[in-house]
């Protein structure tokens, strides 16, 4: 979350206009939603990935390692989507493997499928990606201010993000303090460690949000967070970018 954070200031196109890269990355999301190819998802791939460490400047294995851990995720999502497990082996699939009292089943049906809904939320992981490593929350809060997305709902987006810096903190100090203390010197030790730092995250999350309410009354909290207008600058060229993009998507769907 901090590298992610730390990024999102830094980036060359911090001071573009945030509809501007929010609209490329939705484009890439329905895209890849509609289109609902492989080679269409890992397009998308490629052009977030170069847009995001060419143009922005982001280092490539700062991307790569956020697209990694996602990519675990869907990798273990497509692997229940390929394969699926019987007590007896299955009729219809083509393979049946004996893995001890079950039976691994899958089809060329299934594997396709699978490979077609990973490739669709890698592509739009990747959009979004780019997105959170190029926008800081502010610009997306001012975004969806001029969209008039409802004021609670940005409240809550933003305390929540706000949140996870502040648990992240708290769940560091924690652990270091039962590991100086050979908390987690053995297995049984590690258990009752982890479960002890998970009841005081939960107290400590509780007491730092009724204090962080009373700060905010405090300062005249009237149900709305308000943030400075911030001037951006508009660039011509993520219409030429974003035609380029449509345009190869189309090609990759109809020829490959």
């Amino acid at each position: 979350m901090y590298l992610i954070d730390r990024y999102a200031y830094t980036n060359r196109l911090r001071e573009v206009e945030p509809a501007q890269k929010a609209s490329l990355a939705i484009v890439v999301l329905l895209l890849c939603l509609l289109l609902d190819h492989p080679s269409v998802g890992l397009l998308a791939v490629f052009w977030m990935w170069g847009i995001t460490t060419f143009w922005a400047k982001v280092p490539n294995l700062v991307f790569g390692k956020i697209l990694l851990a996602e990519g675990l995720f869907l990798l273990v999502a497509g692997l229940g989507i390929a394969f699926s497990i019987n007590f007896a082996p299955q009729i219809s699939p083509n393979w049946n493997w004996q893995i001890g009292w079950f039976w691994l089943s899958s089809n060329p049906l299934a594997v396709e499928t699978a490979l077609r809904a990973v490739f669709r939320a890698f592509g739009g992981a990747a959009a979004m990606n780019f997105l959170i490593l190029t926008t800081p929350l502010v610009d997306q809060i001012d975004l969806l201010h001029r969209m008039r997305v409802p004021p609670l709902l940005i409240d809550l987006m933003t305390l929540i993000y706000r949140s996870i810096f502040i648990l992240l903190a708290s769940l560091e100090r924690m652990y270091t303090a039962q590991d100086c203390r050979l908390g987690y010197s053995s297995f049984w030790r590690s258990m009752k460690s982890a479960s002890l730092l998970g009841s005081r995250l939960f107290i400590e999350a509780y007491h730092r949000s009724q204090r962080l309410h009373l700060a905010l009354e405090s300062r005249g909290y009237t149900g709305d967070l308000v943030f400075l207008p911030h001037s951006y600058r508009h660039d011509q060229r993520f219409y030429l970018l974003g035609i380029s993009v449509i345009l190869s998507f189309i090609f990759a769907r109809l020829w490959l």
